[in-house]
């Protein structure tokens, strides 16, 4: 029997182990000499497109911004030196169209693909799950004669878009160098193109659910007050109804006494129920009441007029109306705009000093409408950043409406409150 033994012995590569010579020419004649192998080695590792292909996936995966990845994609393609003008377009699934993901792609390319793509050639494209050579210029255009390489993009088994890359190849072969090469290309910078339009999708959802985690916070805060405030309305008309009782009883017990008196304080009572009832009509929560309309802010100023009025009548301030009139009409909740102008008014309170007033103006302009609240009374604004509940209130209330408050306090001119809505908002709640 004969043992064949196995040879295990490495050799280098047979391109390595030849010798590579270098003319040298000198007065006695001209000889070859030996190349230094390292060198000759270090060069073709540096050249070798897995070389090209690990440098161009590190510089890849170092950007972050979408406009570099496909700026410095643009450039490897270029130096292939047979495809000019690589852009990568995504199909969009729910209208069908398309859409290049460079900024500045050419006007002309961007054009040509969405003409394929609405005459069914880039569908075809797709079906097939290969790429096409189609003629890009003309007989009357200056790229006559060139043609467009149209490779379709797959990802998860979906049709994600297409890259389109000017040509003067009329037909390739799929294993040819180029090709494989640009396709490997595509598929590293692809993928990174996904992980940051995913990554910027899931900021974008986790900003959303910030907002409406606050929003929601913000939501139970205001029920939690309006739940009090209701109480609060219900513990004071017993001791209402109680004082209506007796000054009856008083009427009807005591005739010595004047009746003046005693309609005097039924009178001052039922204003305060006549208080109490529109302080319940502002914070109800019934599902009508939650619904959005357009009316008039003019009106809801007026109805707020009418709330205050009685207390400002009892401290001597006036209440003056300076209302832009044919204003258009606002869509929003009349409990939220009521809500933000008794908050608004209690951040200033202009009731704690005697005389004094408030003037409310309202005014259209630039797709907004301006509600101004001018008090004579002056505030310290670094005492009011101390009312957080209330500043909370009333920001969470403006942020329903896409809107913005200002507050200003000086000596010489008194305090002002601006309210800003816009007439076009993106969320209508």
């Amino acid at each position: 029997m004969r043992v064949i033994k196995e040879n295990n012995q490495s050799f280098h590569p047979f391109t390595l182990s030849l010798k590579q010579l270098e003319r040298s020419s000198s007065e006695k004649g001209t000889v070859f000499i030996e190349k230094a192998e390292e060198n000759y080695s270090t060069n073709r590792r540096k050249d070798s497109p897995l070389n090209k292909i690990l440098n161009f996936t590190e510089r890849i995966n170092a950007h972050t911004n979408l406009q570099d990845i496909i700026s410095d994609f643009k450039i490897e393609v270029r130096s292939l030196t047979f495809f000019n003008e690589p852009e990568i377009f995504l199909i969009n699934e729910k209208t069908s169209n398309c859409f290049p993901l460079n900024t500045n792609c050419k006007e002309n390319i961007s054009t040509f693909v969405r003409r394929n793509l609405s005459a069914g050639v880039i569908d075809w494209i797709a079906e097939t799950g290969s790429f096409k050579i189609i003629p890009y210029g003309n007989y009357n255009s200056i790229s006559f004669g060139l043609n467009c390489l149209i490779i379709p993009i797959f990802s998860g088994g979906k049709f994600r878009g297409v890259l389109s890359t000017i040509t003067s190849f009329t037909e390739i072969d799929k294993d040819s160098f180029e090709l494989q090469f640009l396709t490997t290309l595509l598929n590293i910078v692809f993928s990174k193109i996904q992980f940051e339009l995913t990554k910027n999708e899931l900021n974008s959802v986790y900003s959303e659910l910030q907002s409406v985690q606050s929003k929601l916070e913000n939501d139970y805060k205001l029920a939690a007050l309006g739940e009090l405030t209701y109480r609060s309305i219900e513990e004071i008309s017993s001791p209402i109804q109680v004082i209506l009782s007796y000054a009856d009883l008083l009427k009807r017990e005591y005739p010595e006494i004047d009746d003046e008196m005693t309609d005097l304080i039924k009178k001052k009572v039922y204003d305060i129920k006549s208080i109490l009832e529109r302080l319940v009509k502002f914070i109800t929560t019934d599902d009508k009441a939650k619904k959005i309309t357009p009316f008039s802010v003019n009106e809801v100023i007026e109805d707020f007029r009418k709330l205050i009025e009685p207390a400002l009548n009892a401290e001597n301030c006036e209440c003056v109306l300076d209302l832009e009139e044919n204003m258009p009409s606002i869509l929003s909740n009349k409990n939220y705009l009521n809500q933000i102008f008794i908050n608004g008014f209690s951040l200033i309170n202009p009731l704690t000093e005697p005389g004094g007033g408030v003037i409310i103006q309202s005014r259209y302009s630039k797709q907004r409408i301006i509600v101004k609240m001018l008090f004579t009374k002056t505030v310290d604004l670094n005492k009011m950043n101390e009312q957080e509940v209330g500043l909370n209130i009333l920001k969470s209330l403006m942020d329903k409406h896409e809107g913005e408050f200002l507050v200003n306090s000086d000596e010489t001119t008194g305090s002002t409150i601006t309210f800003s809505f816009p007439l076009i908002r993106k969320v209508r709640e």
